[in-house]
């Protein structure tokens, strides 16, 4: 949240388990999903032996508007990237980030040899 919030991103953080300050995945409604048109996905859903699994949002609710990321970078596109991508959504895999953050550790251990 801390880097969408310096890029002037406000969030939301759902879980599928109630908390304080949290909503669950079953607190999401159309208000909800209509105004808020980037989704991260954080969890391990999607990612080996769990290939087929995904965060149960209300994907009818995700369109064309949305972007949605996923961090997980294998497999390529997870079962969440194709839920929302067939609601017409822009998808995108954490591989990106990955490597981004490994060429930033590079040079910040580098720099300070």
């Amino acid at each position: 949240m801390a880097g969408l919030s310096q890029l002037g991103i406000s969030g939301t953080l759902v879980s599928r388990s109630p908390r304080p300050g949290v909503i669950t995945y079953a607190d999401l409604d159309d208000v909800i999903m209509a105004s808020h048109t980037v989704i991260v996905n954080t969890t391990p859903l999607g990612m080996y032996p769990l290939v087929d699994a995904c965060p149960d949002i209300p994907y009818r609710l995700v369109t064309k508007n949305h972007v949605c990321f996923d961090l997980l970078y294998n497999p390529d596109v997870t079962m969440f990237m194709q839920r929302c991508a067939e609601q017409g959504a822009t998808v995108k895999n954490g591989l990106e980030m990955l490597l981004l953050q490994a060429f930033a550790s590079w040079e910040m251990w580098h720099r300070s040899i």
